[in-house]
């Protein structure tokens, strides 16, 4: 999960950004690095002096959320980048990840007030509604907490770092996209309480779904073996089609993911409330499917939704019982999610939501490259 804002103050997209926000920057350097040179170029290309990136946000620890910052503040360091404001979510920080985020500052010689991990939970929305504040803004785009650091009684370690993510919207009065980092049930029950179960304002014309669209975390008694209907969905399902209201959804996975994220079953959860879309594909796990079929499938859909695998080409139809998924081998299309947060009136939904390939991997194996084409 690798975000990057870019506002241009035209409204109009082009080489040079006005301000750039990251959000999170986390993967394995084998699908991420693309990710990293695009911010790279991006902040050398900016018009300041010197060159930098305005904000910084990592939701929380997990790898997948800032393990890249090491190789983003290398490549950053040599075009000696600043960052002029950071905010660190999640809680139960430990020294090693303490240390990447503290070694990226170092990098791009960060002089801000100091960063501060686990801190107390805070929000920017007042509960039971009023007018938001916000931690950062660019002239009409505002850049709010909706939760963060939200604690996790009981809870094991893992799910203490995912359900105390950062959760954040970017908000420019007409339009919204919220980006989420990990989040569970729980902090979606603490979102869906702060705004008293009403509608997120402004629409949100995009929602990255939580977790990668994990089911573990979505469901609020998730068990293995157990079946769709035995699990309760209330929490995620009021989340999605109440207080979100999404009009278009994402989520962020690599190829045969160890995680299987993301989960179709909960992408479904997420589908109601979008808008219609051009036909095309994306590539998600089939959680309640026999277990002697291949999970991994190529969905066609006429949704505005999108993942980071827009297509699964398999070698072959069927495997052994047991066998590893990826022993069927495959081709991967695997691109970026571009949302376009404009009050434009010559822009159509559909308009706002762009998959941009930039890689066909060849794989036999998890994280095993053997074909790296060009953009198809």
């Amino acid at each position: 999960m690798t975000t990057l804002v870019e506002i241009y103050d035209d409204g109009v997209e082009k080489d040079a950004a006005d301000y750039l926000a990251l959000i999170d920057c986390g993967g394995s350097p084998t699908y991420g690095m693309d990710a990293v040179n695009h911010i790279k170029d991006k902040v050398a290309k900016r018009k300041t002096t010197p060159k930098k990136l305005d904000l910084v946000v990592i939701s929380h620890q997990d790898d997948d959320h800032n393990g890249l910052l090491g190789a983003l503040g290398k490549e950053l360091k040599t075009l000696d980048a600043r960052v002029d404001s950071v905010h660190i979510g999640g809680l139960s920080w430990i020294q090693g990840n303490k240390d990447s985020v503290t070694e990226f500052l170092a990098a791009v010689k960060y002089a801000g007030t100091a960063v501060v991990f686990d801190a107390p939970a805070q929000s920017n929305y007042p509960d039971g509604g009023g007018t938001p504040t916000h931690f950062a803004v660019h002239k009409d785009v505002k850049f709010r907490l909706l939760i963060s650091n939200l604690e996790v009684p009981g809870a094991t370690a893992d799910i203490v770092r995912n359900g105390s993510s950062a959760v954040v919207v970017v908000d420019n009065g007409i339009n919204t996209v919220v980006l989420p980092g990990d989040a569970t049930f729980q902090t979606m029950l603490a979102i869906n309480t702060k705004l008293g179960g009403a509608q997120l304002t402004p629409q949100v014309l995009a929602l990255e779904i939580p977790h990668h669209g994990a089911l573990r975390t979505a469901v609020e008694n998730y068990a293995s073996g157990k079946k769709k209907t035995d699990l309760t969905w209330t929490i995620v399902n009021d989340f999605a089609t109440k207080v979100m209201k999404p009009k278009s959804v994402g989520a962020s996975a690599g190829p045969w993911n160890s995680d299987n994220h993301p989960v179709q079953e909960v992408i479904d959860v997420f589908i109601g409330t979008t808008e219609a879309a051009p036909s095309h594909t994306y590539v998600a796990f089939i959680f309640f499917q026999k277990k002697t079929m291949i999970q991994w499938a190529t969905v066609t859909t006429d949704r505005a939704v999108e993942t980071t695998i827009r297509q699964l080409v398999l070698h072959q139809k069927k495997r052994k019982l047991n066998a590893p998924p990826a022993a069927a081998g495959a081709d991967f299309v695997v691109g970026h999610i571009v949302y376009r947060l404009t009050g434009a009136l010559g822009m159509r939904p559909e308009e706002m939501v762009e998959f941009r390939p930039f890689r066909t991997f060849r794989m036999h194996g998890p994280d095993e490259d053997v074909v790296q084409a060009p953009e198809p």
